[in-house]
């Protein structure tokens, strides 16, 4: 009987034991669990940039109007063969580069019907002849060119940011002019179009 006792004692002692053991094992699962579940330590970093377009300006005598009187293209009694011609300084104001044309054209009148232009490339003094009547420098545009709004240079001019160049118009009223228009008026109208260089 004390043996069984004894026995059974030493069993009670071992089970308790392993459940002990277990107990403790799962306690350090459940323990091992709750660090896993911790929030971890982070950082991180931004990068911004800025952007802005650019502009393109074509600006006409130093005016930064997009309108100019070329009053000294005007012509008052005009005759046959007669003709007058004007610097006209192109700057790009901008800050981008462009290449720009010139049209020339207006209101409908038998008088610029009749009306030649002329364009060419002079130095950054402009020189006219001495009488202003023509210009001198590398011929652009043809003089039998007329107002009819189609482009006046063969080939588009470039002009990149804060550059400029010297043009010089030349209008004329042929030799074989109408008997008619003797009277008549007429009012031109050049536009310079810029167009964002690649």
């Amino acid at each position: 009987m004390g043996r069984h006792n004894s026995a059974n004692a030493t069993r009670s002692t071992r089970t308790g034991g392993v459940c002990l053991r277990a107990l403790l094992s799962l306690g350090m699962v459940a323990g091992l669990g709750a660090v896993g579940t911790l929030a971890a330590w982070t950082d991180e970093a931004t990068a911004t940039a800025t952007f802005s377009a650019g502009k393109l300006d074509l600006t006409l005598n130093g005016d930064p109007d997009d309108a100019v009187d070329l009053t000294s293209l005007s012509m008052t009694n005009m005759y046959p063969a007669v003709q007058k011609a004007a610097i006209v300084g192109v700057s790009n104001t901008g800050t981008l580069p462009f290449t720009y044309n010139i049209t020339a054209g207006g209101a409908t009148s038998a008088l610029l019907s009749a009306l030649t232009v002329a364009v060419y490339e002079t130095d950054a003094t402009g020189q006219l002849s001495t009488n202003g009547t023509t210009c001198v420098g590398k011929l652009l545009a043809a003089s039998s060119t007329t107002f009819d709004a189609a482009e006046l240079l063969s080939v588009d001019r470039p002009l990149g940011p804060t550059s400029s160049e010297q043009l010089c118009i030349q209008v004329t009223l042929p030799g074989n002019a109408a008997n008619e228009l003797q009277g008549t008026t007429a009012e031109a109208l050049f536009t310079f179009v810029a167009d964002q260089a690649p």
